[in-house]
């Protein structure tokens, strides 16, 4: 919260686990512009381990400084230990893998 109230783009991407890449500060900027600088407080954050030990959701709630509430549901990860909340959606795949695909298959 503190990343998007602060509208601060390296802090948005060091809480999503990502590499400080141009892709990255585009959709960081998008997210910011979205949601950023909105004085949002914490109301209730719920997670559950539905995805094995090292993956799992997070159900947030949330209120900005107007009285607007914000609820979503991230995915959360753990890598060397450390708890990244997936917000980034844009990640290119890595050097020789292709994308999953989200289309739904031609009949």
């Amino acid at each position: 919260m503190n990343a998007l109230n602060s509208r601060n783009t390296a802090g948005l991407i060091e809480v999503g686990g990502v590499k400080d890449e141009k892709w990255s500060r585009h959709e960081a900027g998008q997210i910011l512009r979205e949601r950023g600088g909105r004085g949002w407080k914490i109301k209730d954050v719920q997670i559950e381990h539905d995805m094995g030990p090292d993956t799992g959701s997070a159900r947030l709630m949330a209120e900005d400084k107007a009285g607007e509430p914000l609820q979503d549901t991230f995915t959360v990860t753990r890598e060397k230990g450390t708890w990244h909340l997936v917000v980034f959606t844009q990640q290119p795949a890595e050097s020789g893998k292709e994308s999953a695909a989200t289309d739904k298959p031609s009949p």
